[in-house]
């Protein structure tokens, strides 16, 4: 059965930890040698047309994201005002005729 630890003993160890984790993790990058983390960058085996499409695609992106974020919010106001979802619309209900 294990030993139950006190309030003070598990702040000490939660402090131990958060100070000696950073430490530890340094000392492994060091000891690391630099070629291993150096990799030269993947490029996609894409054809010409294809590769135009997805640069055509990104700066879409971009533009749209531009244009979200040149609209601003503002922090009263909640979500369901500012963004509106569609509200499919009612199917006409065939009236039964009441006996």
């Amino acid at each position: 059965m294990s030993k139950r630890i006190t309030r003070r003993e598990f702040n000490l160890l939660a402090a131990a930890g958060a100070i000696a984790a950073p430490l530890i993790a340094a000392t492994l990058d060091a000891q690391q040698p630099q070629s291993a983390t150096e990799k030269p960058p993947i490029k996609p085996l894409l054809t010409s047309d294809e590769e135009k499409k997805v640069n055509e695609e990104v700066a879409k992106r971009e533009e749209e994201m531009a244009g979200l974020h040149r609209h601003t919010l503002p922090y009263g106001l909640e979500p369901a005002f500012l963004f509106r979802a569609r509200v499919p619309r009612r199917r006409a209900s065939a009236k039964s005729p009441r006996s």
